[in-house]
Protein backbone atom coordinates (compact mmCIF):
# COMPACT_ATOMS: atom_id res chain seq x y z
CA UNK A 1 0.00 0.00 0.00
CA UNK A 2 3.06 2.48 1.12
CA UNK A 3 4.62 1.75 -2.19
CA UNK A 4 1.17 2.24 -3.85
CA UNK A 5 1.00 5.31 -2.69
CA UNK A 6 4.53 6.51 -2.94
CA UNK A 7 4.27 5.66 -7.14
CA UNK A 8 0.84 7.77 -7.37
CA UNK A 9 3.13 10.63 -5.57
CA UNK A 10 5.54 9.85 -7.82
CA UNK A 11 2.53 10.34 -11.29
CA UNK A 12 1.66 13.76 -9.84
CA UNK A 13 -1.40 12.35 -8.00
CA UNK A 14 -2.82 14.07 -4.78
CA UNK A 15 -4.89 12.48 -1.95
CA UNK A 16 -7.22 14.67 0.00
CA UNK A 17 -6.78 14.78 3.66
CA UNK A 18 -8.60 13.22 6.21
CA UNK A 19 -11.80 14.92 6.99
CA UNK A 20 -12.73 14.88 10.76
CA UNK A 21 -16.46 13.66 11.28
CA UNK A 22 -17.01 16.62 13.63
CA UNK A 23 -16.26 18.64 10.39
CA UNK A 24 -18.60 16.75 8.68
CA UNK A 25 -21.34 16.57 10.89
CA UNK A 26 -20.76 20.72 11.71
CA UNK A 27 -21.26 21.86 7.99
CA UNK A 28 -24.84 18.96 8.01
CA UNK A 29 -25.94 21.45 10.44
CA UNK A 30 -25.02 24.59 8.82
CA UNK A 31 -26.85 23.11 5.40
CA UNK A 32 -29.60 21.83 7.81
CA UNK A 33 -30.13 25.09 9.16
CA UNK A 34 -29.55 27.09 5.93
CA UNK A 35 -32.53 25.53 4.60
CA UNK A 36 -34.77 25.78 7.18
CA UNK A 37 -33.85 29.43 7.29
CA UNK A 38 -35.09 29.67 3.63
CA UNK A 39 -38.98 28.42 4.67
CA UNK A 40 -38.60 31.81 5.98
CA UNK A 41 -37.83 34.38 3.47
CA UNK A 42 -41.47 34.92 2.15
CA UNK A 43 -42.00 36.13 5.39
CA UNK A 44 -39.44 37.66 7.34
CA UNK A 45 -36.56 40.03 6.82
CA UNK A 46 -33.10 39.23 7.96
CA UNK A 47 -32.83 40.45 11.24
CA UNK A 48 -36.31 38.55 12.05
CA UNK A 49 -34.86 35.29 10.47
CA UNK A 50 -31.52 35.99 12.90
CA UNK A 51 -33.71 36.46 15.73
CA UNK A 52 -35.80 33.26 15.10
CA UNK A 53 -32.91 30.75 15.15
CA UNK A 54 -31.46 32.59 18.52
CA UNK A 55 -34.29 33.52 20.58
CA UNK A 56 -32.96 35.47 23.13
CA UNK A 57 -36.10 37.49 24.67
CA UNK A 58 -40.14 37.33 25.10
CA UNK A 59 -40.19 39.53 21.60
CA UNK A 60 -37.87 37.13 19.86
CA UNK A 61 -40.07 33.90 21.27
CA UNK A 62 -43.44 35.75 20.32
CA UNK A 63 -41.84 36.35 16.72
CA UNK A 64 -40.78 32.57 16.68
CA UNK A 65 -44.32 31.29 17.58
CA UNK A 66 -46.10 34.21 15.31
CA UNK A 67 -43.94 32.60 11.86
CA UNK A 68 -44.09 28.98 12.91
CA UNK A 69 -48.26 29.02 13.26
CA UNK A 70 -47.70 31.25 9.79
CA UNK A 71 -45.80 28.41 8.16
CA UNK A 72 -47.47 25.61 9.36
CA UNK A 73 -51.01 26.35 7.24
CA UNK A 74 -50.93 26.56 3.88
CA UNK A 75 -53.80 28.73 3.93
CA UNK A 76 -52.86 31.13 6.21
CA UNK A 77 -49.45 31.41 4.61
CA UNK A 78 -50.97 32.37 1.45
CA UNK A 79 -53.08 35.48 3.47
CA UNK A 80 -49.60 36.91 4.63
CA UNK A 81 -48.27 36.49 0.93
CA UNK A 82 -50.78 38.88 -0.22
CA UNK A 83 -50.57 41.22 2.53
CA UNK A 84 -47.00 40.91 1.54
CA UNK A 85 -47.74 41.71 -1.88
CA UNK A 86 -50.06 44.80 -0.92
CA UNK A 87 -47.61 46.33 1.17
CA UNK A 88 -44.68 46.22 -1.16
CA UNK A 89 -41.53 47.77 -0.33
CA UNK A 90 -43.27 48.83 3.58
CA UNK A 91 -43.80 44.89 4.38
CA UNK A 92 -42.97 44.17 7.38
CA UNK A 93 -44.03 40.61 9.49
CA UNK A 94 -44.19 42.08 12.85
CA UNK A 95 -45.79 45.07 12.27
CA UNK A 96 -48.24 43.34 10.34
CA UNK A 97 -50.34 42.15 13.85
CA UNK A 98 -53.17 44.33 14.49
CA UNK A 99 -52.52 44.57 18.23
CA UNK A 100 -54.54 47.59 19.29
CA UNK A 101 -57.04 45.33 21.60
CA UNK A 102 -53.62 45.00 23.69
CA UNK A 103 -52.87 49.12 23.80
CA UNK A 104 -56.61 49.78 24.34
CA UNK A 105 -56.71 47.66 27.55
CA UNK A 106 -53.38 48.14 28.75
CA UNK A 107 -54.31 52.11 28.01
CA UNK A 108 -56.93 51.80 30.76
CA UNK A 109 -54.94 50.08 33.51
CA UNK A 110 -53.74 52.22 36.68
CA UNK A 111 -50.01 53.39 36.90
CA UNK A 112 -48.82 50.49 38.78
CA UNK A 113 -50.78 48.36 36.49
CA UNK A 114 -49.71 49.72 33.50
CA UNK A 115 -46.05 49.60 34.06
CA UNK A 116 -46.42 46.16 35.09
CA UNK A 117 -48.27 45.17 31.89
CA UNK A 118 -45.62 46.66 29.90
CA UNK A 119 -42.62 44.22 30.68
CA UNK A 120 -45.12 41.56 29.15
CA UNK A 121 -44.52 40.80 26.10
CA UNK A 122 -48.31 40.40 24.73
CA UNK A 123 -49.90 40.24 20.94
CA UNK A 124 -51.75 37.87 18.13
CA UNK A 125 -50.44 34.75 16.75
CA UNK A 126 -52.74 33.63 13.06
CA UNK A 127 -53.29 30.26 13.76
CA UNK A 128 -56.56 27.74 14.06
CA UNK A 129 -55.67 27.12 17.72
CA UNK A 130 -58.88 29.14 18.82
CA UNK A 131 -57.50 30.01 22.44
CA UNK A 132 -55.80 32.67 24.43
CA UNK A 133 -52.89 31.80 26.44
CA UNK A 134 -50.20 33.30 28.86
CA UNK A 135 -46.97 31.59 28.77
CA UNK A 136 -44.09 31.60 31.43
CA UNK A 137 -40.92 31.31 29.60
CA UNK A 138 -37.26 31.35 30.23
CA UNK A 139 -37.42 35.22 29.30
CA UNK A 140 -39.93 36.21 30.53
CA UNK A 141 -44.18 35.98 30.71
CA UNK A 142 -45.98 36.11 26.55
CA UNK A 143 -49.52 36.77 26.25
CA UNK A 144 -50.53 35.13 22.85
CA UNK A 145 -54.26 35.41 21.31
CA UNK A 146 -55.63 33.28 18.21
CA UNK A 147 -56.34 35.30 15.46
CA UNK A 148 -58.89 32.47 15.00
CA UNK A 149 -61.12 34.19 18.11
CA UNK A 150 -61.04 37.09 16.08
CA UNK A 151 -63.47 35.73 13.69
CA UNK A 152 -65.38 33.35 15.65
CA UNK A 153 -66.49 36.40 17.96
CA UNK A 154 -66.78 38.74 14.34
CA UNK A 155 -69.17 36.32 12.76
CA UNK A 156 -71.25 35.51 16.17
CA UNK A 157 -71.64 39.23 16.82
CA UNK A 158 -72.65 39.35 13.04
CA UNK A 159 -75.13 36.47 13.83
CA UNK A 160 -76.41 38.18 17.51
CA UNK A 161 -76.15 41.82 17.53
CA UNK A 162 -78.87 44.41 16.58
CA UNK A 163 -76.96 46.52 14.09
CA UNK A 164 -78.56 50.58 12.96
CA UNK A 165 -76.14 50.54 10.12
CA UNK A 166 -78.40 47.12 8.16
CA UNK A 167 -80.97 45.12 8.51
CA UNK A 168 -79.51 41.70 8.60
CA UNK A 169 -81.42 38.59 7.02
CA UNK A 170 -82.45 35.79 9.13
CA UNK A 171 -80.34 33.57 6.05
CA UNK A 172 -76.96 35.82 6.83
CA UNK A 173 -77.62 35.41 10.73
CA UNK A 174 -77.97 31.59 10.47
CA UNK A 175 -74.66 30.89 7.81
CA UNK A 176 -72.67 33.31 10.59
CA UNK A 177 -72.84 30.78 13.15
CA UNK A 178 -71.91 28.47 11.37
CA UNK A 179 -68.93 29.85 10.34
CA UNK A 180 -68.45 30.67 14.10
CA UNK A 181 -68.60 27.08 14.96
CA UNK A 182 -66.80 26.07 12.13
CA UNK A 183 -64.06 28.48 12.91
CA UNK A 184 -63.81 26.96 16.70
CA UNK A 185 -63.88 23.24 15.51
CA UNK A 186 -60.97 24.39 12.96
CA UNK A 187 -62.59 22.93 9.98
CA UNK A 188 -63.28 26.97 8.57
CA UNK A 189 -60.29 27.76 6.26
CA UNK A 190 -59.01 31.32 7.88
CA UNK A 191 -57.78 32.70 4.52
CA UNK A 192 -60.64 35.71 5.19
CA UNK A 193 -58.50 38.38 3.46
CA UNK A 194 -58.77 36.72 0.60
CA UNK A 195 -62.32 35.55 0.17
CA UNK A 196 -64.61 37.67 3.18
CA UNK A 197 -67.46 35.11 2.43
CA UNK A 198 -70.34 37.80 1.52
CA UNK A 199 -70.89 41.31 0.84
CA UNK A 200 -70.78 43.38 3.88
CA UNK A 201 -71.58 47.48 4.31
CA UNK A 202 -68.94 49.24 5.53
CA UNK A 203 -70.68 50.45 8.32
CA UNK A 204 -72.08 47.49 9.56
CA UNK A 205 -68.25 45.84 9.16
CA UNK A 206 -67.08 48.41 11.19
CA UNK A 207 -69.42 48.34 14.03
CA UNK A 208 -69.04 44.57 13.99
CA UNK A 209 -65.30 44.79 14.59
CA UNK A 210 -65.78 47.52 16.96
CA UNK A 211 -68.07 45.46 19.40
CA UNK A 212 -65.07 42.41 18.38
CA UNK A 213 -62.37 44.66 19.63
CA UNK A 214 -63.76 45.07 23.20
CA UNK A 215 -64.65 41.35 23.45
CA UNK A 216 -60.53 40.68 22.50
CA UNK A 217 -59.94 43.39 25.26
CA UNK A 218 -61.59 41.38 27.86
CA UNK A 219 -59.66 37.59 26.58
CA UNK A 220 -56.47 39.86 26.50
CA UNK A 221 -57.64 41.30 30.14
CA UNK A 222 -58.10 38.18 31.58
CA UNK A 223 -54.21 36.67 30.51
CA UNK A 224 -53.19 39.35 32.27
CA UNK A 225 -55.02 39.56 35.33
CA UNK A 226 -53.83 35.52 35.17
CA UNK A 227 -50.30 37.41 35.78
CA UNK A 228 -51.40 40.07 37.99
CA UNK A 229 -52.97 37.44 40.21
CA UNK A 230 -49.68 35.23 40.92
CA UNK A 231 -51.64 32.37 39.33
CA UNK A 232 -47.75 31.54 37.06
CA UNK A 233 -46.15 30.73 40.22
CA UNK A 234 -44.37 27.43 40.42
CA UNK A 235 -46.96 25.47 41.63
CA UNK A 236 -48.87 26.26 39.22
CA UNK A 237 -46.91 25.11 36.07
CA UNK A 238 -46.82 22.14 34.00
CA UNK A 239 -45.30 20.85 30.83
CA UNK A 240 -46.70 21.06 27.93
CA UNK A 241 -46.54 21.60 24.16
CA UNK A 242 -45.81 25.09 22.73
CA UNK A 243 -49.30 25.31 20.41
CA UNK A 244 -51.62 22.53 19.86
CA UNK A 245 -50.52 21.28 16.29
CA UNK A 246 -47.25 19.87 18.30
CA UNK A 247 -49.41 17.59 19.97
CA UNK A 248 -47.96 14.67 18.97
CA UNK A 249 -44.78 16.22 19.55
CA UNK A 250 -42.55 15.52 22.88
CA UNK A 251 -39.21 17.59 22.08
CA UNK A 252 -40.90 21.38 21.93
CA UNK A 253 -41.96 21.90 25.35
CA UNK A 254 -42.54 24.56 27.77
CA UNK A 255 -43.91 25.69 30.99
CA UNK A 256 -48.07 26.74 30.38
CA UNK A 257 -49.67 28.14 33.46
CA UNK A 258 -52.32 24.94 34.73
CA UNK A 259 -55.35 26.62 35.67
CA UNK A 260 -57.43 25.97 38.55
CA UNK A 261 -61.07 26.82 38.21
CA UNK A 262 -61.32 28.99 40.52
CA UNK A 263 -58.61 30.83 39.22
CA UNK A 264 -60.74 31.17 36.06
CA UNK A 265 -63.22 32.99 37.74
CA UNK A 266 -60.99 35.18 39.51
CA UNK A 267 -59.43 36.75 36.51
CA UNK A 268 -62.88 36.82 34.74
CA UNK A 269 -63.84 39.15 37.71
CA UNK A 270 -60.65 40.97 38.02
CA UNK A 271 -60.52 41.44 34.10
CA UNK A 272 -64.15 43.42 34.39
CA UNK A 273 -62.96 45.21 37.98
CA UNK A 274 -59.10 46.28 37.57
CA UNK A 275 -59.56 48.83 34.30
CA UNK A 276 -60.41 52.16 34.84
CA UNK A 277 -63.56 52.88 33.15
CA UNK A 278 -66.67 55.70 32.99
CA UNK A 279 -69.95 53.34 35.17
CA UNK A 280 -70.83 52.77 31.36
CA UNK A 281 -68.09 51.86 29.45
CA UNK A 282 -67.93 49.37 32.34
CA UNK A 283 -71.58 47.96 31.75
CA UNK A 284 -71.13 47.82 28.01
CA UNK A 285 -67.68 46.14 28.70
CA UNK A 286 -69.17 43.49 30.82
CA UNK A 287 -71.88 43.09 28.49
CA UNK A 288 -69.39 42.08 25.90
CA UNK A 289 -67.63 39.49 28.73
CA UNK A 290 -70.92 37.85 29.20
CA UNK A 291 -72.05 37.69 25.14
CA UNK A 292 -68.48 36.30 24.93
CA UNK A 293 -69.29 33.21 27.33
CA UNK A 294 -72.92 32.66 25.40
CA UNK A 295 -70.70 32.30 22.39
CA UNK A 296 -69.05 29.75 24.06
CA UNK A 297 -71.75 28.15 25.46
CA UNK A 298 -73.46 27.22 21.90
CA UNK A 299 -70.33 26.23 20.61
CA UNK A 300 -69.30 23.70 23.55
CA UNK A 301 -73.40 22.42 22.65
CA UNK A 302 -72.21 21.80 19.20
CA UNK A 303 -68.83 20.06 20.12
CA UNK A 304 -70.32 17.80 22.74
CA UNK A 305 -73.02 16.77 20.04
CA UNK A 306 -69.99 16.13 17.50
CA UNK A 307 -67.19 14.67 20.36
CA UNK A 308 -68.75 14.31 23.49
CA UNK A 309 -65.89 14.66 26.15
CA UNK A 310 -67.06 11.66 27.39
CA UNK A 311 -67.03 12.62 31.22
CA UNK A 312 -63.24 13.97 31.17
CA UNK A 313 -62.39 16.93 33.53
CA UNK A 314 -62.14 20.48 32.21
CA UNK A 315 -59.69 22.97 33.51
CA UNK A 316 -61.81 25.34 32.61
CA UNK A 317 -65.31 26.05 34.03
CA UNK A 318 -68.24 25.95 31.92
CA UNK A 319 -68.98 29.10 29.66
CA UNK A 320 -72.35 29.05 31.21
CA UNK A 321 -71.15 29.20 34.87
CA UNK A 322 -68.63 31.59 34.12
CA UNK A 323 -71.47 33.92 32.55
CA UNK A 324 -74.06 34.02 35.49
CA UNK A 325 -70.65 34.30 37.66
CA UNK A 326 -69.88 37.75 36.31
CA UNK A 327 -73.84 38.89 36.25
CA UNK A 328 -73.79 37.66 40.19
CA UNK A 329 -70.62 39.49 41.16
CA UNK A 330 -71.62 42.66 39.36
CA UNK A 331 -74.84 43.05 39.66
CA UNK A 332 -75.23 46.19 41.75
CA UNK A 333 -72.20 47.65 41.13
CA UNK A 334 -72.53 47.95 37.44
CA UNK A 335 -75.66 48.89 35.64
CA UNK A 336 -77.08 45.96 33.89
CA UNK A 337 -80.54 44.58 33.55
CA UNK A 338 -81.83 41.23 34.11
CA UNK A 339 -83.94 42.18 30.72
CA UNK A 340 -80.50 41.28 28.86
CA UNK A 341 -79.98 38.30 30.31
CA UNK A 342 -82.89 37.03 29.52
CA UNK A 343 -82.80 37.85 25.74
CA UNK A 344 -79.03 36.24 25.60
CA UNK A 345 -80.35 33.12 27.37
CA UNK A 346 -83.53 32.59 25.01
CA UNK A 347 -81.22 33.68 21.94
CA UNK A 348 -78.71 30.72 23.12
CA UNK A 349 -81.20 27.80 23.42
CA UNK A 350 -82.91 29.05 19.86
CA UNK A 351 -79.85 28.99 18.27
CA UNK A 352 -78.98 25.47 20.19
CA UNK A 353 -81.51 23.95 19.06
CA UNK A 354 -81.27 24.82 15.33
CA UNK A 355 -77.60 23.83 15.67
CA UNK A 356 -78.88 20.39 17.04
CA UNK A 357 -80.87 19.82 14.33
CA UNK A 358 -77.91 20.61 11.40
CA UNK A 359 -75.35 18.83 13.08
CA UNK A 360 -78.03 16.08 13.22
CA UNK A 361 -78.77 16.31 9.54
CA UNK A 362 -75.66 18.03 8.36
CA UNK A 363 -72.48 16.59 10.23
CA UNK A 364 -70.43 17.01 7.23
CA UNK A 365 -70.91 20.31 6.86
CA UNK A 366 -69.11 20.83 10.17
CA UNK A 367 -66.28 18.45 10.19
CA UNK A 368 -64.97 19.05 6.16
CA UNK A 369 -62.69 21.36 6.02
CA UNK A 370 -63.16 24.46 3.85
CA UNK A 371 -65.43 27.74 3.28
CA UNK A 372 -68.79 28.55 3.96
CA UNK A 373 -70.73 31.18 2.83
CA UNK A 374 -72.82 34.45 4.15
CA UNK A 375 -76.18 33.00 1.93
CA UNK A 376 -77.93 36.17 0.72
CA UNK A 377 -74.81 38.11 1.00
CA UNK A 378 -72.81 35.97 -0.88
CA UNK A 379 -70.36 37.20 -4.06
CA UNK A 380 -71.38 35.17 -7.53
CA UNK A 381 -68.76 34.55 -10.07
Amino acid sequence: MKEEHNNAAARGLRFAPTVHLATVVQEISMNQETIQRGFYISLCNKDEIDRIFNVQSTADYLLKQRADATLHCTRIHRVFLRRCYLAGDKWNFTESFDDTPFKDYIDHLEFSDYDEAQKIIAGFVFCDDPNGRIRKTEFGNVIMISESLRYFLYFMNLAYLQYDECNIPADVRNAAIKIAMRTMLQTEALDFDLDPRGAMPDKLAKAIQWHTNRQLQFIIGHEYSHGFLGHLENANIIEAPMLSYFKECDWNLTKIYSPSQMDEFDADMDAIARPIFTPDSRADYLKKAMLFFAYLDVFESVKEQIAPSSGRVKSHPDPIDRFWNLFKEFKGKVEIADEFVEIILKLNESHKEGLKEDVAVNIDSYENYGSIYLESWKVMP
